[in-house]
């Protein structure tokens, strides 16, 4: 049935929300597991960076659980392969990488030592370019791995 201007009761329904259907938007859902292990590791980031002060740890397995923890977080609302959401995190992260070269954070105004630089990061390191694709391959065999698990063993 249509009302006032081909609108839809379902659409002229004021105050309820329409949470539309798979078809409607293929590559949105909402993925509680998903959400929690991206908070769980958003976490651990935050202690490394708060509290690890070495050469690897901090430097290098964190750059590469960033590209992990931002793997998670997208995945748990957008739905694509996992290769294609892992590309995706690796792109972006090589983005703020090449900000870093292009020294943006400066030209941008923004101060050094504020939350938004330790995000972004400060210096260039090609070595970071290395552990976001190491961490885009374990974002790719971590689902490999789950996908294994749930198949039913003959």
């Amino acid at each position: 049935m249509t009302t006032h201007k081909g609108m839809t009761d379902k659409a002229s329904n004021k105050g309820k929300i329409d949470r539309g259907h798979k078809a409607d938007l293929p590559y949105l859902h909402f993925s509680l597991g998903r959400a929690l292990t991206s908070l769980v590791l958003l976490l651990v980031l935050i202690f490394i960076a708060l509290f690890v002060r070495d050469v690897f740890i901090r430097p290098i397995l964190g750059d590469a659980l960033v590209v992990v923890w931002l793997y998670y977080f997208l995945s748990s609302f957008i739905n694509l392969t996992s290769r294609s959401l892992a590309a995706a995190t690796v792109l972006i992260a090589f983005c703020v990488e090449f900000a870093q070269y292009l020294n943006i954070s400066e030209q941008l105004g923004i101060k050094s030592g504020t939350v938004l630089s330790i995000i972004l990061g400060e210096t260039f390191d090609a070595g970071d370019l290395v552990a976001y694709l190491a961490g885009g391959a374990v974002c790719i065999i971590a689902e490999h791995i789950r996908v294994r698990l749930k198949e039913p063993v003959d």
